[in-house]
């Protein structure tokens, strides 16, 4: 299968972990009891998006001689995006602090998505 099926899958896995994530915790800051399924939804598609990630950087690695190294940014921005992204959610459904992991996480994820497309396989817009 072609390296760009899995780019497009990876795609469509981190937008929907986004909207997931920002359904659960709007359901979670309204006191919701059924953000418990979406949390696991998001952490479905957390393990997901991790997947095919891991995927493409070792098939990227392994195609290439000279690998650029912002992959590896890349793919540690990315991880740290899914942590982060849990954590803001576990920490809002315990009732603590969370506003610094929030923040985290909204930061790599515009680093991460910037990485992303800027790097050879991503799409360019310009």
């Amino acid at each position: 299968m072609p390296i760009t099926a899995f780019v497009h899958t990876h795609v469509l896995l981190w937008v929907l972990l986004l909207v997931t994530f920002f359904v659960a915790f709007s359901m979670y800051k309204n006191g919701k009891s059924a953000a418990k399924g979406v949390h696991m939804a998001f952490r479905l598609l957390l393990l997901l998006t991790f997947g095919t990630g891991l995927y493409l950087y070792i098939t990227i690695m392994g195609q290439s001689a000279n690998p650029d190294g912002l992959y590896h940014a890349k793919i540690t921005a990315g991880l740290l995006v899914l942590i982060f992204g849990e954590l803001t959610l576990v920490r809002l459904k315990k009732g603590k602090s969370y506003s610094g992991f929030l923040l985290g996480f909204a930061v790599l994820v515009l680093v991460t998505i910037f990485l992303g497309y800027s790097l050879p396989y991503g799409m360019q817009f310009f």
